[in-house]
């Protein structure tokens, strides 16, 4: 059941940025006019849900934009993008100028347009030989969005996911993993040169019992917070869980550091009062000090993830 969807691949476009007629171009990716893939020492990559609710969505957009211009990533894996936000991303000179754009109108979204999906955002500079979208077995639209990239003699397959919400889907996002490890085994091919990075919002915390299963799926790849930051380090992405991850499986690329992002507030709102809250201040003089909450980018935050290319 998990491996259904990896036998119909769906080819994506690549966009690009075309400066002289100001819009946006698919590209066949075998025109690439790069004949050699450029030399990198360095890689960085991110993931981050930046959450689809409208709920101070235009500061929140004003604080990740330039969050994610000022990290340089190569590679960034985006979930819970609407189409909204992402006609704004698309928008911006530092994407038009930098990146490759899996999507640029929502087309990709499996629940339409009107929902939201995942984007994935490619460093010019990388040889992208091919984007694909593996759809699964879901009940809320999701998929695996696929990369393939050649550095020098090294392959590098990117995948990122949204996998199924809500605590009693573990089934589901078993098949999804099952999907995902599937699809990795058959582009990597058993060969050595080959770097695997599998990053989203899992959607289970490191700490729920599930968490031992789910990894038995993706038992031959390292998960990557605590391999670099400790086992004690708890690296919440989402209200005190784990949520978010990087997995990664490699013989020649080295995993450098990770730290999380967007974990700083960019301003503070009042919280909204309960039903009691408001019957009592009818009812009494007593004027309480208006309690505020802190406002991030996201209501995740997101992770970033050096590698170092010098053994490629």
């Amino acid at each position: 059941m998990g491996s259904l969807g990896a036998q119909h691949p769906q080819t994506l476009p690549i966009w690009h940025y075309d400066t002289v007629k100001r819009q946006w171009r698919s590209q066949d990716p075998t025109a690439h006019h790069y004949k050699k893939p450029k030399v990198q020492r360095f890689l960085r990559a991110i993931t981050y849900n930046i959450w689809f609710n409208k709920e101070h969505q235009q500061l929140r957009f004003q604080s990740l934009s330039p969050l994610l211009q000022q990290s340089k990533a190569h590679i960034i894996c985006l979930q819970e993008v609407t189409k909204s936000i992402l006609e704004q991303l698309i928008s911006q000179p530092w994407v038009q100028q930098h990146y490759f754009v899996s999507d640029i109108d929502g087309s990709t979204f499996l629940n339409g347009q009107e929902s939201y999906g995942v984007v994935m955002l490619i460093d010019k500079s990388l040889y992208l030989r091919r984007l694909l979208s593996f759809p699964y077995h879901t009940e809320q639209g999701r998929q695996l969005l696929f990369a393939e990239i050649q550095l020098k003699t090294e392959k590098l397959l990117v995948g990122t996911v949204h996998l199924e919400s809500k605590r009693d889907k573990e089934t589901i996002r078993s098949h999804q993993l099952q999907t995902c490890q599937s699809v990795f085994n058959r582009y990597a091919m058993n060969r050595p040169n080959v770097t695997r990075l599998l990053m989203g919002d899992f959607n289970f915390d490191s700490e729920w019992a599930e968490n031992g299963k789910q990894m038995n799926i993706l038992k031959h790849w390292t998960d990557l917070w605590p391999k670099l930051n400790g086992p004690n380090s708890r690296g919440s992405t989402f209200k005190n869980g784990r949520l978010d991850r990087i997995m990664f499986q490699s013989l020649r690329v080295t995993p450098i550091k990770m730290r999380i992002i967007g974990n700083i507030p960019i301003g503070q709102f009042p919280k909204p009062k309960s039903f009691s809250e408001n019957l009592l201040s009818i009812f009494s003089f007593y004027k309480k000090t208006p309690r505020v909450s802190p406002v991030f980018p996201s209501d995740h935050f997101g992770l970033m993830a050096d590698f170092d290319l010098s053994r490629v």
